[in-house]
Order: C-alpha cells, then sequence, then structure tokens
C-alpha cells in the first residue's frame, strides 16, 4: 500500500530554509508515503511533470491511495493518471479538521459503481 502525495508541501522559514508545511504522518496509517512532484514544481511544463507521475503511478491499484496537496492543476492530474491505471477506481484522503483523521474516499469514474 502506497500513499501517493501530489506535491510535496513545503515552505521557507525565516532563515530561508525549507520546512514541511504540513506533518503527513498520519497518512502512514494507509501505505508508505511517496511524493509524486517536488516542492515548487507545477504543471507549467506539462510533458515532464506528467511523465513523472506515469512513471510513479503505474502500479496505481486499489491497495493504493491519492493524497491531494498543492497545485491544483497537479492534482487533477494525479487523479486522472491514477484512474486510468487503475480501471477508473481511486481513493482519495481526505483531512477531517473535527476528527483530526484521514476519511477515505472512493472514487469510481468507470460507470459500473454499485
Amino acid at each position: 500500500m502506497t500513499v501517493f502525495i501530489t506535491n510535496e508541501p513545503q515552505r521557507t522559514d525565516a532563515n530561508g530554509n525549507m520546512q514541511p508545511l504540513f506533518n503527513m504522518s498520519p497518512a502512514a496509517e494507509f501505505g508508505q508515503l511517496e511524493v509524486l512532484l517536488p516542492a515548487g514544481a507545477s504543471l507549467i511544463s506539462t510533458v515532464p511533470m506528467v511523465r513523472t507521475m506515469r512513471d510513479k503511478l503505474a502500479k496505481f491499484s486499489d491497495a493504493d491511495f491519492l493524497l491531494p496537496v498543492g497545485d491544483p492543476a497537479s492534482i487533477m492530474a494525479a487523479g486522472a493518471i491514477a484512474a486510468e491505471m487503475n480501471c477508473g477506481r481511486v481513493k482519495i484522503l481526505k483531512w477531517d479538521r473535527q476528527t483530526r483523521r484521514y476519511l477515505v474516499i472512493h472514487v469510481d469514474t468507470s460507470g459500473r459503481a454499485t
């Protein structure tokens, strides 16, 4: 099981060093964390970024999750690629602020969902 994080969420601190923007460790209960695109990457140059995501999502399956963070265009592309690799099915992790846990959202774009 792998949790694919769309973008590496980081910020620059007062000393100019990159620091994590969010604590992603709670997502590790769903699988190994893997970042699809590094901090600052965007889909302005689509071909290399899409190629990178396709390579990393090539074996996306029902056991895996997508954690949408960062650039909306990257999130959309990652969701489309993950669905393509898994017959239209994607599990998304959505942070619930009230319970302070991730909720699993099942998306099936195949039209075969029951």
